[in-house]
């Protein structure tokens, strides 16, 4: 099981607010979907899902100079110039691994997913 920092707190979900930049950003960094290695929904135990975001070493490496740069404040995280969420860093995220969004519906956290990383999640392990 790979290791999720914990960024959120508060979450405001889905909102509608508008950001400029086109594809999936992290405060205004841009992240192309080649930085995504993976993004896949992760069920909870009540029917909803959160998505995990894994991305590439050089990516990581933005995403932990971002967080770094902005520990104790509100980040958006938007898709398309829609804000998913805008967490609180908490920590630095520094192994390339994040959760967005919150108690989506499965379905929704997994349409979104694949939107984030342009792919069908990688299998959980070789033999599938």
């Amino acid at each position: 099981m790979r290791r999720v920092l914990p960024i959120l707190l508060p979450m405001v979900a889905f909102a509608t607010v508008a950001v400029a930049a086109p594809g999936f950003t992290i405060g205004g960094e841009g992240f192309a979907q080649a930085d995504i290695v993976d993004a896949r929904a992760m069920p909870d135990m009540d029917g909803t899902a959160t998505i995990m975001v894994t991305f590439t070493p050089s990516a990581a490496k933005r995403l932990g100079a971002v967080t770094r740069a902005n520990v104790g404040k509100a980040l958006p995280v938007a898709l398309d110039g829609t804000v998913l969420m805008t967490p609180t860093i908490e920590t630095p995220i520094t192994e390339g691994v994040m959760e967005v969004g919150g108690h989506l519906p499965v379905g929704q956290a997994e349409a979104l997913a694949k939107r984030i990383s342009g792919k069908d999640p990688l299998p959980d392990s070789l033999d599938q």
